[in-house]
């Protein structure tokens, strides 16, 4: 073959690539265009945007500058700050000190303190290994000779604000689970799992037969039709050591469970620590407590080692655990002015987005969850974001963690996808909010980001789902 042939038939497939890469295009702006004139999305902000990261460019976008609230996409950007800052190999550790004096019999004339970074795993029931914690503990507390203690065992929180959830988080939230906000010292990620028995008729009081950990609740739950929806939402503050909890349980239900954010978690966690010492042969006088401050003089017992940061950022994008993200966030605030908090950690990110080089105009970020609908990003800041982190070492645990092509947790909206195709991607999900963003290959190896922001739609999840997979399949033809 000539010099000349060879040219030809470069240019010739280079040009028919193109084609296809246009026609691709143009379909994915057909799509887009008719699904934004849908009457669901006639008050709706929406937006699109993807980039081909291999080639620096913008393949598509629409309204890519609107500021929307982004919901758990604000998981991408702590994750990634947490890598970034600590390291793929990370650890949260516990740490187990005494204060005072041990006397020949095995008395320690003073306190044992328990000092978390954070960890919002620490002694979770997630976790068949985990329930071995308060054994480790004692076991160093029995290795040092101590048998009695005269003081108390302390809960020390010091490492971040005694403020767990944030002002802009909403009522019907922070009493469960998922708005239980991040202590310096969590226990069971800060849940109380409570079952519940349909009542004998409809209308009927469900009754709660289990709480753990216990603690007081209002129930104003009510047994409805067989083909009632459960749901149970639950309500209460940080501070206050009860919770209130209504909703509907259909008939016939033997046993069902939810979860509702635990109250003073690194209290409970003190409380029960100070049980199991007692429960297995070691006294302790004083009555559990927390403090802020760590003694004048204390002394090293052992150090806890929990998950590496690759396991926790996992569990927090592909489950959307919120306790997990406030746990970073606040720690990377703390390493930044030795205190975590909601500012410090807001402070580190927008220095974070100005080390990679992003404009952060349209964006507002107040805490590392997304629950707040205060946070705002746009589509085009997203894909910025995660092509710029594409670029980083620690991309493979970053995108290793995120949702595979085939599971995403909350909503079956994946479609399938070509054997020539990986997807990775991650959820943002709140009532009126439908986003997803991630990273894709195609079949000539090109990297692409990709955003859909949906805000304020005007139709059931199920319907707003279908609209968004469509677009989701064109965009990964591209």
């Amino acid at each position: 073959m000539t010099h000349s042939k060879r040219i030809i038939i470069a240019v010739a497939a280079l040009v028919l690539g193109s084609t296809v890469a246009a026609q691709n295009t143009d379909r994915l702006d057909f799509v887009v265009r008719h699904t934004a004139l849908k009457p669901a999305l006639r008050h709706a902000s929406f937006a699109v945007c993807v980039h081909n990261i291999t080639k620096d460019s913008t393949v598509y976008s629409r309204n890519d500058d609107i500021a929307m609230i982004p919901a758990a996409l604000n998981k991408l950007f702590t994750t990634a700050a947490a890598y970034s800052r600590m390291g793929p190999k990370f650890y949260f550790e516990n740490y187990l000190y005494y204060s005072g004096e041990i006397d020949r019999q095995g008395t320690l004339q003073g306190d044992i303190i328990i000092a978390g970074t954070g960890d919002p795993f620490f002694c979770s029931d997630r976790f068949p290994h985990t329930d071995s914690t308060f054994f480790r503990l004692a076991e160093a507390i029995r290795k040092k000779g101590i048998k009695r203690i005269t003081g108390h065992i302390y809960a020390d929180t010091s490492i971040f604000e005694g403020e767990t959830i944030h002002p802009s988080w909403r009522w019907d939230d922070i009493g469960n689970w998922l708005g239980s906000g991040a202590c310096g010292i969590n226990y069971n990620e800060n849940s109380v799992d409570v079952h519940f028995r349909a009542g004998r008729r409809v209308g009927d009081p469900a009754v709660i037969t289990s709480t753990h950990p216990e603690i007081p609740i209002t129930n104003n739950v009510v047994t409805g039709p067989r083909d009632t929806v459960f749901q149970v939402t639950f309500f209460g503050s940080p501070g206050h050591n009860s919770r209130s909890c209504r909703g509907v349980i259909p008939l016939g239900t033997a046993d069902t469970h939810f979860r509702a954010s635990l109250p003073q978690p690194a209290l409970h966690m003190a409380s029960e620590f100070t049980h199991y010492l007692r429960s297995h042969g070691i006294a302790v006088s004083g009555e559990p407590a927390v403090h802020f401050t760590m003694p004048k003089q204390y002394r090293k017992l052992c150090i806890d080692t929990a998950f590496n940061l690759f396991t926790t950022t996992a569990l927090t994008t592909q489950t959307n655990n919120n306790l997990a993200a406030e746990s970073l966030f606040k720690l990377l605030g703390y390493l930044r002015d030795g205190h975590g908090s909601f500012s410090s950690g807001q402070h580190f990110m927008y220095e974070y987005f100005q080390e990679l080089d992003l404009n952060t105009s349209g964006v507002i970020m107040v805490d590392g969850s997304g629950l707040s609908r205060d946070n705002r990003v746009t589509a085009y800041f997203v894909c910025q974001f995660l092509d710029a982190v594409a670029r980083q070492p620690f991309f493979f645990d970053f995108a290793g963690a995120l949702g595979i092509s085939q599971r995403i947790p909350e909503y079956d909206i994946i479609p399938a996808v070509p054997d020539d195709c990986s997807l990775r991607i991650k959820s943002g999900v709140a009532q009126g909010v439908r986003n997803y963003a991630g990273y894709f290959s195609n079949r000539d190896d090109s990297e692409y980001s990709f955003t859909i922001l949906c805000n304020n739609y005007n139709c059931d999840d199920a319907t707003i789902d279908r609209l968004i997979k469509d677009i989701i399949e064109e965009i990964i033809r591209l």
